[in-house]
C-alpha cells in the first residue's frame, strides 16, 4: 500500500444495527477481522465485568468447549483475541481468506452465546484480579488512574477503572446479565481488511451475524465531561528514582473541523522526534528519556496529553521546561518551516503506520469507534495539506496555555518538595 490509503469498498449497516466496513487489500491471502462493541460503564464493577467477559468470550460457546473451539479455529489457521477497556469490547484476529465464512461463524457463535460456566469463569477471574493488582504497582498505571481522578473526579474515575476486588467478585450470573445488557449488534462495528471480494464478504457477514440480536437501546459511549486546569496532584512513590509526569487539557474531538490544525500544532510542540519539546527536554537538557505529546480521542471528546518520564533529580527543572515550551507556543507560534515539517510527518507517519492490512484494520476500527467517517484515513494526507498556517497558530494559542492543564506527578516526595503547596499533595505548575 503506497500513496493514499485505500478507500473502504463497502460501508453498510445490517438490519440488526451491525455496521460492516470492508476494505480489499490483497497483499497476502489473509483477512484481518476487527469487531468493536461499544458500551457505557454505569457502575464501578462494569469495566471489570467487561474485561472478564472479554477473557472468557473465546473460550468456547454454548455449543462447544474451549478445546473444541480452539481446534476449530486452528483447523482454519485463524487466531482471535478479545480485550475490553472503559468504553468498548474488541475482538481482533485474522484468518486465511478462504476460511473467512467458518471463522466468522465461530466468532458469531461465541459473541451470541459465550460459555459462561463456573469452570471457565473462575480461573479467568483469578487471572484478571492478579493482572489488575500487579498493574496498580506500575508507575504508568498509577499515573493513569490518578489522572482520571484529577480530570473527572472520584465517581467517574471509579467507573472507568477496574479493581482486583471487583474482578474477584464477578460471577457467571453477573456475566450473563452484562452480556445481555451490552453485547448486542446495535452500534457494533465489524471491519474486514484483506484478500477478499467485498460483495461475498458482506454476504458471509450477513449469514453469520444477521441473526445477532440488536440488544437494548441506549447503550452509547459516554462522552467524558469537560475538566478545568489547575494544580498538579502528587502521587507518592517513596524511594522512586524516577518521576512520571502526566499533563492533560481538553481538546477538540476528532470529528471537529479544527482538529487537523490542533494535530499539526501538537506535532510541532511534542508529537515527533523533531518537535520543540523533544529537542529541548531530551537533546539540549537531557532531562527526560521518554516524553512527548499526543491527542487521546474517545467518542465525542479528545484530550491533549503531555508526558515525560525523568530521573527524580530532574523532576522540577523538567517541569519548568515543559511549562516554558507551552508558553512559547503562544508567544512564538509554529513557523512555516515547522508546520510544513509537521504536515509531512503527519501524512507520512500515518501512511507508514497503516501500511499492513492488520494495522489498517485496527486503525479503521479505532477511528470508526470515535465517530469519524470510514474514508477519513484516505483523505488524511490531503486534509493536512489544506490546513492554513494561521489556523495552526490559533490552535497553538488556544490549547497550549499552561493554565489550561492539570495533571499528576508520580514521584518521591523529595523530588517535588519545591513545588508543594503547603501541607497538601497539590503542586504548583
Amino acid at each position: 500500500m503506497t500513496g493514499r490509503l485505500p478507500l473502504p469498498d463497502v460501508d453498510i449497516t445490517l438490519g440488526n444495527g451491525l455496521r460492516v466496513v470492508v476494505c480489499s487489500a490483497p497483499v497476502v491471502p489473509l483477512v484481518e477481522i476487527r469487531l468493536t462493541v461499544p458500551y457505557t460503564a454505569t457502575s464501578p464493577g462494569d469495566v471489570a465485568l467487561c474485561q472478564l467477559l472479554a477473557g472468557v468470550l473465546l473460550q468456547g460457546s454454548a455449543h462447544r468447549d474451549a478445546d473444541g473451539y480452539d481446534a476449530a479455529l486452528a483447523a482454519h489457521g485463524a487466531t482471535l483475541n478479545a480485550a475490553a477497556d472503559a468504553g468498548k469490547l474488541t475482538v481482533a484476529g485474522h484468518t486465511m481468506a478462504d476460511a473467512l465464512p467458518p471463522v466468522l461463524a465461530l466468532l458469531a457463535e461465541s459473541v451470541r452465546e459465550p460459555r459462561l460456566t463456573e469452570d471457565v469463569v473462575t480461573p479467568e477471574r483469578i487471572r484478571l484480579a492478579r493482572r489488575i493488582r500487579l498493574a496498580t504497582h506500575q508507575p504508568a498505571a498509577l499515573a493513569q488512574h490518578a489522572l482520571l481522578r484529577r480530570r473527572y473526579g472520584e465517581e467517574t474515575a471509579a467507573r472507568r477503572q477496574p479493581t482486583p476486588e471487583l474482578a474477584a467478585a464477578c460471577t457467571p450470573d453477573d456475566l450473563a446479565k452484562l452480556h445481555a445488557r451490552h453485547l448486542g449488534a446495535e452500534g457494533a462495528v465489524l471491519v474486514l481488511v484483506g484478500d477478499l471480494r467485498p460483495e461475498e464478504a458482506v454476504a458471509t457477514v450477513t449469514d453469520a451475524f444477521g441473526s445477532w440480536e440488536a440488544g437494548p437501546d441506549g447503550d452509547i459511549p459516554e462522552v467524558p465531561p469537560w475538566f478545568a486546569g489547575g494544580p498538579l496532584l502528587r502521587v507518592a512513590r517513596p524511594g522512586s528514582v524516577q518521576s512520571v509526569i502526566r499533563l492533560a487539557t481538553p481538546a477538540l474531538p476528532r470529528t471537529d473541523p479544527g482538529y487537523p490544525a490542533l494535530h499539526l500544532a501538537q506535532l510541532v510542540f511534542g508529537g515527533s522526534f523533531a518537535s520543540r519539546l523533544v529537542a529541548r527536554l531530551r537533546e539540549d537538557e537531557g532531562y527526560a528519556y521518554q516524553l512527548g505529546s499526543g491527542v487521546e480521542s474517545v467518542p465525542g471528546a479528545s484530550t491533549l496529553m503531555v508526558e515525560a518520564d525523568t530521573a527524580a533529580e530532574h523532576t522540577v527543572p523538567a517541569l519548568a521546561v515543559i511549562k516554558e515550551e507551552l508558553e512559547r507556543m503562544a508567544t512564538e507560534p509554529p513557523s512555516v518551516r515547522e508546520v510544513d515539517a509537521a504536515r509531512s510527518y503527519a501524512a507520512g507517519s500515518t501512511a507508514t503506520a497503516m501500511s499492513s492490512p492488520g494495522a489498517l484494520a485496527s486503525g479503521l476500527a479505532n477511528l470508526l469507534h470515535i465517530g469519524v467517517a470510514s474514508d477519513w484515513l484516505h483523505h488524511w494526507g490531503p486534509l493536512m495539506e489544506g490546513v492554513p498556517y494561521d489556523a495552526v497558530g490559533e490552535a497553538a494559542r488556544r490549547f497550549f496555555r499552561p493554565a489550561g492543564f492539570t495533571g499528576v506527578i508520580v514521584a518521591d516526595d523529595a523530588a517535588v518538595a519545591p513545588l508543594r503547596r503547603g501541607a497538601t499533595d497539590e503542586l504548583d505548575f
